[in-house]
C-alpha cells in the first residue's frame, strides 16, 4: 500500500497560519498532516466553506496507518467528502490557541513526557539532534513566546534547563532511575511560580541607563527583565545572562551592564566583535 495522496483547498488565512506553524515548528508539511491527523482525527468540527479565487491548495501524503484508521473512519463517521474532513481538520486545528496547536503535533511526545513527570520517572529526549537523560518535572506556557517548555534536570550537564516542545523530536521512557540526587522542591516550585524560560530566577543583572534608556525600558515589553529595584540610573532586574544580551543589546549606548562581571566581559567581546564587522 502507498502513501495516500491528499488534496483540498482551504481560505488563504487558514493556509496562512498553517504554514507559519510548519515553518515555526520547523517540521515537513508530510509530518506535519500526519501528526496532527494521529492526534485530532476524532474530533473534528464542521466549518462552512465558500469557493473562491482566493483560495489554496493544500497537498500532503497520509502514511498507511493513518490511512488505515482514515479508511476505517468512513463509515463510522459517514465521511462521504475527502476535501470537507480535511478542510474541517485543519479548520479545527488553527482555531486553538497557539500552545494547544503546539500540544497537537506533537502529542505523543507532549503525552509521553507528561506520564514520566506523573510517575517521577527520567526519559531520554532527542532535542535538536542530541540526546539527553533528563529528569522532567513541569511544562510552562508562557504570556509571551506562547510555545510549551519543559522544564527539567540534565544528568549529563548537571544542570536545569528548558527545552522547547517542538524542538523536541523523540521521548524514550526510562522504567527504571538511573541516576539518584538530592531533588531541590524549594527551588523548583520558586521556578515554577516565577517562570521564565530563561530561568532568569535568582540572576541579577545591573545596568546603568541613560534618560532615553529609561524611556525605552518602559515601552519596549518583548524579552523584558523582571525590574527589582532602581537606585538612581542604576537599574537591578532579575534576568539570565542571555535575556539580558538579548533585552539591552537593542539599546546600543543607552545601557551600560555593569554586573556580573563575567557578562559585562561577554558584551564587551561581543561589541568588539561587531564593531570589527565596519572597520
Amino acid at each position: 500500500m502507498s502513501d495516500k495522496k491528499i488534496r483540498f483547498t482551504v481560505p488563504n488565512f487558514v493556509n496562512e497560519i498553517t504554514f507559519r506553524d510548519i515553518e515555526n515548528f520547523d517540521i515537513k508539511i508530510n509530518s506535519f498532516f500526519n501528526r496532527l491527523f494521529t492526534s485530532s482525527y476524532t474530533s473534528v468540527d464542521k466549518y462552512p466553506f465558500k469557493k473562491s479565487s482566493g483560495n489554496k491548495k493544500i497537498q500532503f501524503n497520509l502514511n498507511k496507518e493513518n490511512q488505515l484508521i482514515y479508511d476505517n473512519l468512513l463509515p463510522k463517521n459517514k465521511i462521504q467528502n475527502e476535501s470537507e474532513y480535511f478542510r474541517d481538520l485543519i479548520r479545527t486545528y488553527i482555531s486553538q490557541p497557539h500552545y494547544k496547536r503546539e500540544r497537537k503535533i506533537f502529542y505523543s511526545e507532549y503525552e509521553s513526557i507528561q506520564k514520566a513527570i506523573q510517575r517521577k520517572e527520567e526519559v531520554l529526549i532527542t532535542h535538536l539532534g542530541n540526546d539527553y537523560i533528563v529528569e522532567p518535572y513541569f511544562f510552562k506556557v508562557t504570556s509571551e513566546e506562547k510555545n510549551n517548555f519543559l522544564f527539567c534536570w540534565i544528568y549529563e550537564r548537571e544542570e536545569y534547563s528548558v527545552f522547547n516542545l517542538s524542538r523536541i523530536s523523540k521521548v524514550t521512557s526510562i522504567r527504571f532511575r538511573k541516576n539518584k540526587r538530592y531533588v531541590d522542591s524549594d527551588y523548583i516550585d520558586k521556578v515554577h511560580k516565577n517562570f521564565d524560560p530563561f530561568l532568569s530566577y535568582g540572576n541579577i543583572v545591573k545596568v546603568r541607563l541613560t534618560d532615553q534608556g529609561k524611556i525605552w525600558f518602559k515601552r519596549i515589553s518583548h524579552y523584558k527583565p523582571t525590574l527589582v529595584k532602581i537606585e538612581g540610573d542604576i537599574y537591578y532586574c532579575e534576568s539570565s545572562d542571555r535575556k539580558a544580551t538579548l533585552y539591552f543589546s537593542r539599546f546600543y549606548d543607552e545601557a551600560e551592564i555593569l554586573e556580573p562581571l563575567s557578562l559585562r566581559k561577554k558584551i564587551k567581546v561581543l561589541l568588539k566583535d561587531t564593531l570589527s564587522q565596519y572597520e
